[in-house]
């Protein structure tokens, strides 16, 4: 019984994740980016060299909540997404899901 309950209790482990991943981590992404902004605006001689790698770990986290977003859902649920995964270095890992067209047939 100890092991099934074990492997029940992963199974939704995973599903709460799945659910929730993709919010929770444009949401944590943004605290850390704009945390790193203000330190860096209010105290900018100590913080620069410290923030610059909670800022790139916040634009990371956040885009990775909205690649999950686009991956689970098939389309992108913002503009700025949209148009950060479009740039040329970043257009490789566009979740293929999004890259389907349904209205091809009306045109």
């Amino acid at each position: 019984m100890g092991l099934i309950w074990l492997a029940a209790l992963a199974v939704l482990a995973a599903m709460l994740l799945w659910w929730v991943f993709p919010f929770l981590a444009r949401l944590v992404g943004f605290f850390i980016i704009v945390n790193s902004l203000l330190a860096i605006v209010l105290t900018p001689a100590r913080a620069i060299p410290a923030q610059l790698p909670w800022l790139a770990l916040g634009v990371l986290v956040w885009l990775l909540g909205h690649w999950a977003w686009a991956f689970k859902h098939g389309f992108w649920d913002s503009r700025v997404a949209l148009r950060v995964f479009s740039l040329l270095g970043v257009r490789r890992v566009i979740p293929r899901s999004t890259l389907i067209d349904f209205d091809a047939d009306s045109r």
